[in-house]
């Protein structure tokens, strides 16, 4: 049952995120008058499909993705180099506008209902003492509100001593018995903790504090990407498997931590589709600005084959951080 629930917020996680993301296109488009075929809800092959005044809405077989076909944007559809290019423009960066907004609208969400104090569990290392006694991610230190007191019980809990911790996980109290190790000269017990909780903001306020979150985020985010790319080290990368955990994860920690999933994902999936690659959205925009540079169209054939390599290349790479993710899981 507990599954089941997760894979529905999966579903509710990745439907606002994706279809967010579509839906800022497809209001771009409609705003514009341009003719939009169908709206589509993951990708090929198609499940079901509807057509309500001249476009389509689709679900389609595989989740991880969504479309938006306007004819006038299809670099096969002739005519299309001659639509301005500002209005290309506003159609390709709509989907990672709607990004940023539900980013912005989660954050502020946030500090409008506010969180109470609390200490949680964030991690467990493999073998540890917290691993053994039945300690989990996602746990609830009820007796704590501060870091600070909890590390100095740990702390001065003698080796070999049991060391009583009440948990709180999803409706359950849990009194858990774990016996810290010496390790370095100190009692550990081999988890990751953070220190939550702040309090509710008025409307306005939740607003402007949204978006300076929402910048801070964009900010480590990028720089999180350029240290990636500067040593090669892609040990960090998440894709659904990471994500389902998590979720999971949140289940516990309450409704405030899985929408600071949300937003997170969300900015992820902007910088990324911001990015000049071939089949995303920052890829379009560039293939613009270098028919802007030329004056002229480049090759249709050319357009097509890219983006037809460029997709199987992105499902293959989705395939593959799928694979990583349940390896890492079991």
């Amino acid at each position: 049952m507990e599954f089941i629930f997760t894979a529905i917020l999966v579903i509710i996680f990745f439907a606002i995120l994706i279809l967010g993301h579509e839906i800022g296109h497809f209001v771009a488009a409609k705003l514009l008058k341009f003719e939009v075929q169908e709206l589509g809800f993951g990708l090929p092959p198609k499940i079901f499909g509807r057509k309500w005044r001249g476009t389509e809405y689709s679900l389609n077989a595989i989740p991880f993705g969504g479309f938006v076909r306007v004819p006038a944007l299809d670099y096969s559809t002739e005519g299309s180099f001659a639509i301005p290019l500002w209005k290309k423009a506003i159609v390709f960066t709509s989907g990672v506008f709607m990004n940023f907004i539900i980013a912005w609208v989660v954050f502020s969400i946030i500090f409008m209902i506010g969180a109470p104090k609390g200490v949680y569990v964030s991690a467990i290392m493999d073998n540890s003492p917290a691993q053994i006694a039945g300690i989990e991610a996602g746990d609830k230190l009820i007796d704590f509100q501060y870091l600070a007191p909890l590390i100095d019980t740990i702390g001065n809990t003698e080796p070999g001593d049991s060391l009583i911790l009440r948990v709180e996980r999803g409706r359950k109290i849990l009194n858990i018995a774990v016996t810290p190790i010496m390790d370095e000269g100190v009692s550990r017990i081999g988890v990751e903790l953070m220190e939550t909780g702040f309090p509710k903001e008025g409307f306005f306020q939740s607003f402007k504090s949204g978006i300076e979150t929402t910048w801070s985020f964009i900010v480590r985010i990028i720089e999180a990407l350029i240290a990636m790319l500067r040593y090669r080290n892609f040990d960090n990368t998440a894709g659904p498997i990471e994500v389902f955990v998590a979720i999971q994860v949140t289940e516990d920690m309450g409704i405030i931590y899985f929408l600071q999933l949300l937003g997170v994902v969300s900015l992820n999936l902007m910088i990324i589709n911001l990015l000049p690659l071939p089949a995303l959205d920052g890829g379009h925009m560039l293939i613009l600005l270098i028919e802007k540079l030329r004056r002229k169209p480049i090759s249709k054939q050319l357009i097509l084959r890219i983006n037809s390599i460029s997709y199987s290349l992105l499902l293959l790479l989705m395939f593959v951080v799928t694979i990583r993710g349940i390896i890492r899981l079991f």
